[in-house]
């Protein structure tokens, strides 16, 4: 099951003048970048960089003696001893191996004459580390694991030196230092990367290796993250035109408003908004979002506030992260992590795909031209002057029946070729509003090729009923049913008869489907109560008591998910039926820990310790791990005498506690959504992997949709769909389906 290899181990350190602008005095970020170098435009556009060369690589075969590293440097002779290593089949595995990969590919070949380096020899460190959910960098992963060789702290002063451009100065006006320069500060770099080495050696030694299955998606995911996305730099181009004048307009209002402040001024406009009496401890989208609902907020202050949610909207800002990234085949690379969540789901890197903005202004369709406009309507269509007056109003981006299948987008993209803020505005309204709209839209198919896409319908609420056994929402699923409406029926009483008597004379779904079981089904299905409703019942349309009542009614109806989720005791004690006993995954999750030596199964999945390391082995065989998971007296006071659960993890998310490796609670919520959340994916991996296969090279996979890239007018939506509807041997029968499929030029939401 394990694929236990040798390896060679290689690490490059290098300059580059990527992802730094010099203004004539300094070198700065570029622009929409906060960091400079390659975190602003990641390795592949940082690699093919015509200033990128290596300064220094060092590296080792498998069989010599411990602690031996070997260093190559440019002028010197190739790395023979690595070359025939590979070209006898060997292995070589780097910490972040992509990089190691580009440089390889950008660099040595053309300006020091290198064999061209197999993908499918290559393994990384920082994948494994991911996969056995240890943070990925490696000097905390050199915290974490009792590895001899840590990583190097002097490194970063180092590097600062060497491999970045420097800002001059009268008395040296050098804008870079050659290792030649400093020789002794050069010898301490190369120091610096065989320490890297020796360092990726060590942790690699002291983590599991992949599994089989793990190490073949793994090169999938680099096949897609190597063949990338291409985008529209035209269009991002002019988009950004028009943001920029749009900032400047904004910034002018914001300063008239508030006597002089900037919008990026936020500890001043806090004060400015607090003298007149809107507090507000943050003025991040959320808060900003909630302080917009609040019908007392003064006239000025909600201005304010507009304006600062405007400017400082991070959806028009990824058309920076776009440009600064693409390579010069007009593609963004690298933009997938493989197993960037602990269950195994992969996260966003660069232009963070999985959260493009979904929404654009609202628009009216012109039906003598077909052509939109912003709504409110004015009289007159500003394309051809037709009345405007009693047409209906469209959500971004749907359109009239008559043109399904058109982009908004391509009607959008001729006015934003004029870079007048002014005009846009003349056609659409808010232009940071319609280009947040158009923002998903940048990814585009490549000359003479077409992006195919689909998604899982409802998979996570599909999976959660047949681990739990649930059989109405089986049967439910299997008949192709609307699982919102006749959820929202379980919870109100009311029959699909009645629901379907309102479509009838209504022509809509009844308000049912979205204010109740639309809300219940994505926000109850792991144990959510309260805030778990409220996030996704935005409009607040019930109160505390009657959301209380709708929670247990979903409850009551979906029993078998209530006992997946399982626990430590049932019944309650001012109920007289409490009695201690384990059930369920967080039942199995408790016994695993404090019986070592024996495994725990629940609704088929396995719990069971390896060292000190609880692992969750799913359906699939693949395996989650929690480390050093520990049992505390419980804190919850309506379940007297049941333990608190931690595990150690590394955490960068201020939100859930202090940044570092730290313990980290679950419960049997979590620990249901992990499990549900992993096995979805697993069927995701396994649709991937067919889709590859069957010649449909995926581009793009965010949570339930998978995007491929294929030639013009090859293949088909319906043979896509039941691809992905293929499912693997443990999950046959499963009533999954792919649906909303469509084929175009630009990336869109099915």
């Amino acid at each position: 099951m394990w694929a236990i290899e040798q390896h060679a181990t290689g690490d490059f350190e290098t300059y580059s003048e990527a992802g730094q602008v010099w203004d004539g005095t300094a070198w700065r970020a570029p622009p929409g970048a906060q960091k400079k170098g390659i975190s602003a435009v990641g390795a592949a556009a940082y690699a093919e960089h015509p200033s990128t060369v290596v300064l220094t690589f060092s590296y080792r075969l498998p069989h010599w003696p411990a602690g031996m590293v070997l260093r190559w440097r440019p002028g010197q002779p190739n790395p023979q001893a690595l070359f025939d290593h590979l070209a006898a089949g060997g292995l070589m595995e780097c910490h972040n191996v992509m990089f190691e990969r580009l440089i390889w590919w950008h660099v040595c070949r053309r300006l020091y004459g290198w064999p061209e380096l197999p993908a499918a020899q290559l393994r990384c460190s920082m994948a494994k580390a991911r996969v056995n959910n240890l943070p990925g960098a490696l000097g905390n992963l050199t915290d974490v694991l009792p590895v001899p060789v840590r990583k190097d702290a002097d490194g970063k002063r180092l590097l600062d030196k060497f491999s970045v451009p420097r800002k001059p100065t009268k008395k040296d006006t050098r804008l870079r230092i050659l290792p030649e320069e400093e020789p002794e500060e050069a010898e301490r770099l190369y120091s610096y990367c065989d320490d890297d080495v020796l360092a990726e050696v060590g942790v690699s030694d002291h983590m599991m290796p992949m599994s089989r299955a793990e190490l073949a998606f793994w090169q999938i995911d680099q096949a897609i993250n190597w063949r990338g996305i291409g985008v529209d730099m035209d269009a991002v181009r002019n988009m950004i035109a028009v943001l920029e004048a749009a900032q400047v307009h904004y910034a002018g209002e914001m300063r008239t408003l508030t006597g002089g402040l900037e919008p990026t001024q936020v500890a001043a406009l806090r004060g400015w908004l607090a003298g007149r009496g809107v507090h507000l401890e943050s003025l991040d989208a959320e808060a900003i979002d909630e302080a917009l609902g609040r019908e007392d907020l003064p006239a000025e202050c909600r201005r304010v506030l507009e304006v600062r949610a405007l400017v400082g909207s991070a959806s028009v800002k990824k058309l920076y992260a776009i440009a600064r990234t693409a390579s010069s085949d007009n593609r963004v690379r690298n933009i997938i992590v493989h197993h960037g969540a602990r269950t195994g789901r992969p996260t966003g890197d660069l232009v963070q795909p999985l959260n493009l903005p979904k929404a654009g202004p609202d628009m009216v369709w012109c039906e003598s031209c077909d052509k939109p406009s912003r709504y409110p309507i004015r009289p007159a269509c500003p394309w051809c002057a037709a009345s405007l007056i009693g047409l209906k109003r469209y959500k971004w981006p749907d359109v009239p029946k008559r043109l399904e299948g058109h982009l908004p987008v391509e009607d959008v993209l001729p006015i934003m070729a004029t870079r007048s803020l002014p005009v846009v505005e003349h056609f659409f309204g808010s232009a940071l509003l319609t280009i947040s709209g158009c923002v998903r839209s940048m990814f585009v198919a490549g000359p003479g090729m077409e992006l195919l896409a689909s998604d899982y319908s409802a998979i996570e609420a599909v999976v959660t009923a047949v681990l739990a056994g649930c059989r109405w929402r089986i049967e439910t699923f299997e008949r192709g049913e609307d699982i919102y409406l006749v959820s929202a029926g379980k919870i109100t009483g009311r029959t699909m008869d009645e629901y379907a008597a309102y479509f009838a004379a209504n022509n809509s779904k009844h308000p049912d489907r979205q204010k109740i079981g639309k809300v219940s089904e994505l926000g109850l299905g792991f144990g959510g109560w309260l805030p778990a409703w409220r996030m996704f019942d935005s409009t607040a349309n019930f109160t505390d008591d009657e959301v209380k009542r709708n929670i247990l009614a979903w409850r009551d109806a979906s029993p078998e998910i209530v006992e997946m989720w399982g626990g430590q005791a049932r019944g309650l004690p001012w109920k007289g039926d409490y009695r201690l006993e384990r059930f369920g995954f967080e039942g199995a999750f408790v016994n695993a820990i404090q019986y070592p030596d024996m495994t725990f199964e629940s609704h088929g999945i396995s719990f069971y310790m390896r060292g000190d390391c609880l692992i969750i082995r799913l359906l699939s065989g693949r395996e989650l791990p929690y480390h050093s998971p520990r049992l505390w007296p419980g804190t919850n006071t309506m379940r007297p005498d049941t333990l608190d659960i931690t595990y150690m993890t590394w955490n960068s998310n201020s939100k859930y506690g202090a940044y570092g490796w730290v313990p980290m609670k679950t419960y049997a919520g979590r620990i249901a959504e992990n499990i549900v959340q992993a096995t979805a994916h697993d069927i995701q991996r396994y649709g991937i992997t067919a889709l590859e296969a069957r010649g449909y090279p995926v581009v793009l996979h965010v949570y339930d949709e998978n995007v491929s890239e294929v030639p013009a007018g090859w293949g088909s939506i319906e043979e896509y769909e039941s691809i992905m509807a293929e499912m693997p041997p443990w999950a046959q029968g499963w009533p999954i389906r792919a649906s909303g499929g469509w084929r175009g030029h630009r990336y869109r939401k099915a």
